[in-house]
């Protein structure tokens, strides 16, 4: 029995979704029959987001509206809105509309199953993360002799695979990437959340549809309550396990969408980890102006790497290399992020 909220146009994300409805716009759940894999994997890792019928532009603003008035209140940690029935001409006419829709939104787009996924970022917590993040990326590049925007900024801007289109939270591309329609070959997606399982799915998505062209994808989950960021870094590398090349299979080993690293910081663990009990753990106090408020972090997973070659898409000449960013960086970051959100 599919969940009703507010209205009859509404399904929640944990029940199926039907690709018919009545004239009025009504949902109900659908058979198995009725729901395709495109459906089911288009919305990972949205389990309890409302998915309501696209009705027209109004409507759409005015549940963007609202649910970012309750993000920007803290009543609610909740990003996503889904939307079905959304063609490409209705996507041609919200883009159009997009000023007033709001700048803070980022969209996905699936063809094949006429399903938008709207994000919301209406507030600090849902941006500085990597931003702060990548203009360390920036300092770092600087302090190698590269001059200014070797990576250009991108933005939100809007990229498109086959069967779907997305605009990632932020992504930066080399000067050597230099028509419009050139990949990124650095996305950063985030989320205020309590699970990774969106965030991956976001990051497969912009490996496979580029072809390889996105080459770093940086995923940091925020968890307030626990002051927490979880940090993971994805690229393509051979798959495990496959059978040996042949005719048939000229390619034994297929690059997929791979969790590289992880990362984690959290602020004033309650119980602060043994470093020699936990190898790769780093416990030690951030560097703030006010002594009587600084915060201890445990970090672990580091350092994280961003290699060169996949940044700027060329081998680095010394005193180029890749850029690394040791525990007592990433705790900076996270201590500079946590005081910005206060």
């Amino acid at each position: 029995m599919a969940t009703s909220f507010e209205s009859s146009d509404v399904l929640y994300a944990y029940t199926t979704i039907s690709r018919s409805s009545s004239s009025t716009g009504a949902s109900r759940q659908a058979s198995p029959a009725e729901t395709s894999p495109a459906e089911t994997s288009s919305i990972e890792g949205l389990q309890g987001v409302p998915i309501y019928q696209y009705t027209g532009v109004r409507d759409l603003q005015e549940r963007v509206k609202s649910q970012s008035t309750e993000l920007q209140a803290g009543r609610s940690n909740q990003q996503y809105l889904v939307f079905r029935s959304v063609t490409k001409g209705h996507l041609d006419m919200l883009d159009r509309k997009r000023a007033s829709i709001g700048k803070h939104t980022r969209m996905t787009h699936y063809t094949d199953t006429n399903l938008l996924i709207v994000k919301l970022m209406p507030s600090v917590e849902h941006e500085i993360t990597y931003l702060l993040l990548a203009d360390d990326l920036s300092h770092v590049l600087a302090g190698m002799g590269l001059p200014r925007r070797s990576l250009i900024p991108l933005g939100g801007s809007r990229f498109s695979g086959p069967n779907s289109s997305k605009e990632g939270d932020s992504a930066y591309k080399p000067r050597s990437r230099n028509r419009r329609a050139d990949w990124p070959t650095l996305v950063f997606e985030s989320r205020l959340s309590e699970t990774l399982t969106r965030l991956r799915h976001d990051a497969r998505w912009w490996l496979t549809n580029s072809g390889g062209d996105v080459r770093i994808v940086i995923i940091i989950l925020i968890t307030p309550v626990e002051k927490r960021l979880q940090v993971e870094k994805w690229c393509l590398s051979p798959a495990t396990g496959h059978r040996p090349a042949t005719r048939a299979h000229l390619n034994s080993n297929p690059l997929v969408p791979t969790r590289i690293q992880e990362v984690t910081i959290t602020q004033n663990p309650a119980t602060p980890p043994n470093p020699a009990a936990q190898p790769g753990t780093t416990v030690q106090p951030s560097t703030t102006t006010q002594p009587d408020a600084a915060a201890s972090y445990a970090v672990t997973g580091a350092p994280l790497i961003l290699e060169f070659q996949n940044l700027l898409l060329r081998a680095p000449i010394p005193p180029e290399g890749d850029v690394v960013f040791p525990a007592a960086d990433l705790l900076l970051w996270a201590d500079s992020f946590w005081e910005s959100v206060v």
